[in-house]
């Protein structure tokens, strides 16, 4: 004889579960991964992201790590703030002007329901509240993050379209170690050091030499020294700019040329795209200064950016002199 069986039902599921792990996310709560854009730092969860998104789930179980680091360039902070919004709440609000942003960002992502939009799906605008809106974009405190983090770089291609380019690093306390690298370059010669050798007392294995003259479409950033000098981050290494010709090619020098190592590694580039590569780096990747620089929120998309922070340092200095 077949047993009663009773049905029960949670009417307000769907609404509780949203509302609960966005408040989770707002509140830092059981969070463990971060998530980079214009050099804001935002926490999130790994299996809401993960389920919004086959292709940064695909990037996180690569890394098997406890807290990867994502840092989404090309993407504006107001753009991963609405993404995440619509990832945990199935919703979001988003002006006019913003719309082809956010639906270009979730199309490269792959975030579901969003990749495969288009203009004509988006139905009728509607008023947004005139409420604050939530916090769910706050930037967390790089403080409390584990020591074993796994950092991915996710850029766009400027010229071919193609899907955001992949850098998978892991860091531990072993030292540094690259799982998978694509759109690498093909004529650059790099020797991959533990980032324990950071210290000048190990001996730093030589290099061979090589010099690439094909165009790199790799993005790179920048950022402003201490002393108000710009420097650009390129393919985790960071450089400080040594001249500008008038033609405006720039040369730009790696930063450790300057220390005791005296690094040769230096680059020519042209309206934001690196035209020659000189030398290999002879010390491990900077993950630690430009990991510094972006919790400071001191990383530009742009140069012209970096160059206003630069002038706004440097007249800062001024008057405290």
């Amino acid at each position: 004889m077949a047993q009663s069986q009773f049905s029960l039902m949670w009417d307000a599921h769907k609404k509780n579960i949203c509302h609960g792990l966005s408040s989770l996310q707002q509140n830092g709560e059981f969070v463990d991964m971060t998530l980079a854009a214009d050099g804001h730092l935002v926490k999130v969860h790994q299996v809401i992201i993960a389920l919004a998104s086959p292709y940064i789930k695909e990037l996180i179980s690569t890394a098997q790590c406890p807290h990867p680091v994502i840092f989404l360039n090309k993407i504006s902070y107001q753009t991963l703030c609405s993404l995440l919004e619509y990832v945990y709440t199935g919703e979001v609000l988003v002006s006019i002007e913003n719309l082809n942003e956010l639906l270009e960002a979730g199309k490269e992502l792959h975030i579901q329901g969003l990749e495969d939009m288009k203009l004509s799906d988006t139905g009728t605008t509607q008023q947004a509240p005139e409420t604050p809106q939530n916090d769910n974009e706050t930037d967390c405190n790089m403080e409390s993050l584990d020591e074993e983090i796994s950092y991915f770089e996710i850029t766009k291609d400027t010229e071919d379209g193609t899907k955001y380019m992949t850098n998978i690093i892991v860091e531990s306390e072993n030292g540094t170690r690259i799982l998978d690298t694509t759109a690498a370059e093909e004529n650059y010669d790099e020797e991959q050091d533990d980032e324990d050798s950071m210290s000048n007392d190990k001996t730093i294995t030589e290099t061979k030499h090589s010099v690439s003259t094909s165009p790199n479409l790799s993005v790179m950033q920048f950022t402003v020294s201490n002393q108000g000098s710009l420097q650009m981050i390129l393919n985790r290494y960071m450089y400080y700019l040594k001249y500008t010709n008038r033609n405006n090619m720039r040369q730009w020098r790696c930063v450790d040329y300057l220390s005791n190592i005296k690094c040769p590694a230096h680059v020519f580039t042209k309206d934001d795209i690196v035209v020659q590569r000189i030398s290999a780096h002879v010390h491990p990747f900077h993950d630690k200064r430009i990991l510094k620089k972006v919790k400071a929120g001191a990383v530009f998309s742009a140069i012209h950016e970096a160059e206003q922070q630069q002038i706004y340092k440097r007249n800062d200095t001024n008057i405290s002199d």
